[in-house]
């Protein structure tokens, strides 16, 4: 197999992939948490319910796939920070530049959509828990030892939370506005502003 056949095969697993994560949201939007089974989120993609299962162990897996689009891109924009850059002011610019993703409404409705459902909450922190201990090693590869394990998880926890927590609270608000992904954008590059300010005074 050549390597651009080798190519075109993940890429074709990527998108089905995608197609099948689109149809869990769309289903939990439209029938609520619990409302829907493996195998109507294969019947939406138009894929088998074994192709639904080479890529997902349950629906709750299938649903947390923008997060975790969202949480690479992080560790993506990360890597690709100056190196002579300071580690806070570089990893507060790679969260603020993963707002910009499409999909960041979907992290939002996510966060809303867990608070109530305890399978998929607990599938969700796992999947922001995989993302932090990434996040930890490549803060830690940038800093090459000059910083130690405590400042590192601090450091990083800190600014995952921010971002958990701008998210939170817009998951909570009860008329989100029909400019939902501005929105939500706004408040984390808030908790990122507050974060790099030391908090030094109150926001209302």
């Amino acid at each position: 197999m050549t390597e651009q056949q080798i190519s075109r095969r993940e890429q074709n697993k990527l998108e089905t992939r995608r197609a099948i994560a689109q149809a869990a949201l769309d289903l939990a939007r439209t029938h609520g948490m619990g409302g829907f089974t493996a195998e109507q989120i294969a019947d939406q993609a138009n894929v088998s319910r074994r192709t639904f299962f080479n890529y997902f162990h349950s629906p709750e897996e299938a649903l947390i796939v923008s997060t975790e689009s969202f949480l690479d891109r992080a560790e993506a924009e990360l890597a690709d920070r100056p190196g002579d850059e300071p580690i806070l002011d570089a990893m507060i610019a790679a969260l603020a530049a993963t707002t910009k993703v499409e999909n960041l409404k979907d992290c939002g409705d996510l966060f809303r959509m867990a608070a109530g459902n305890p399978d998929l909450l607990g599938t969700h922190l796992l999947a922001w828990e995989r993302a932090e201990a990434r996040i930890i090693s490549a803060v830690e590869d940038r800093l090459r030892g000059q910083a130690s394990t405590l400042y590192v998880h601090a450091l990083v926890g800190s600014l995952l939370s921010c971002a958990k927590a701008a998210m939170r609270e817009w998951a909570s608000s009860e008329n989100p506005d029909h400019n939902a992904a501005q929105t939500l954008e706004d408040s984390i590059v808030a908790t990122l502003t507050m974060l790099r300010d030391g908090f030094s005074r109150p926001s209302s």
